[in-house]
């Protein structure tokens, strides 16, 4: 009596089966005769092959299949997980992709132009000309709007005068 174990894809139709043959290729030829479906997907993949513990090799196949195992020896398919490309293509992709990606940058940071608070004020895109949020900024030429009660401003410090005329009084000469 042999224990067959399959994996991946093949588990939806047996996990584990035991099954009273001598050798794995009488197992499989009853497997594959009972299931049409399982023969399909069996037959459609490509699989991996473990008898007794020991993994086998397209060269040893027909003396593993074809040998007498000891009885509760176990059989295992599991098929050969593979990508959809090639190794060799997947690296030309993501170097096209990093040129492309690099190429791209140099041409945003060549071709980008900061404005100034004079040009920002020609175009009317400054909208942030209120008391409202934690920074003030006014474009060049832009009306500053006058404060009428109390209100809570940004950080920005809207004026600073130093008076210099009593230079006796160091305390007042900042107002």
């Amino acid at each position: 009596m042999l224990i067959f174990k399959f994996a991946g894809n093949l588990r939806r139709f047996h996990r584990q089966i035991s099954l009273n043959v001598e050798t794995p290729a009488q197992g499989l030829r009853l497997l594959l005769a009972q299931n049409h479906e399982f023969k399909k997907a069996f037959l459609s993949s490509k699989i991996r092959l473990r008898v007794a513990g020991e993994d086998v090799s397209e060269s040893s196949i027909n003396w593993h299949m074809d040998r007498q195992l000891k009885n509760g020896s176990t059989v295992i398919f599991a098929p050969v997980v593979e990508g959809a490309i090639s190794g060799t293509a997947a690296l030309v992709i993501s170097l096209v992709v990093t040129a492309a990606s690099v190429a791209y940058s140099v041409y945003s940071a060549r071709n980008m132009k900061t404005k100034t608070s004079a040009e920002a004020a020609d175009n009317n895109t400054l909208t942030n000309n209120s008391f409202t949020s934690a920074e003030n900024r006014v474009g060049q030429g832009r009306p500053v709007p006058i404060l009428l009660g109390e209100m809570v401003v940004g950080s920005n410090v809207i004026s600073l005068g130093i008076d210099t005329s009593n230079n006796q009084d160091w305390t007042e000469s900042i107002s």
